[in-house]
């Protein structure tokens, strides 16, 4: 059983990440910080573990664009064999 053990804590809550809901942190003994610097050392953290969103935009653009440049280019060399076939 523990007796006359005190911790102080702090809760960050989010809404926008996508890997926590929330975030505890045990303030040490030693600090004495205003409650603005412990919260914004909190977030500090937070962000610094959290992973950097990455643009897939490039990427879907990309896809859609190749297949119908494949698409293309395999008509017009399907065409100019036809027009060598027929004509020659």
């Amino acid at each position: 059983m523990l007796k006359g053990a005190q911790k102080k804590m702090i809760v960050v809550k989010t809404a926008d990440s996508r890997l926590f809901e929330e975030a505890y942190f045990v303030v040490r003994k030693d600090t004495m910080s205003s409650c603005d610097d412990m919260v914004g050392e909190a977030n500090r953290i937070i962000e610094s573990c959290t992973p950097k969103k990455k643009d897939h935009n490039r990427a879907r653009i990309s896809l859609p664009l190749v297949a119908l440049s494949a698409f293309m280019g395999g008509s017009v060399f399907g065409g100019v064999i036809a027009f060598l076939v027929v004509y020659l």
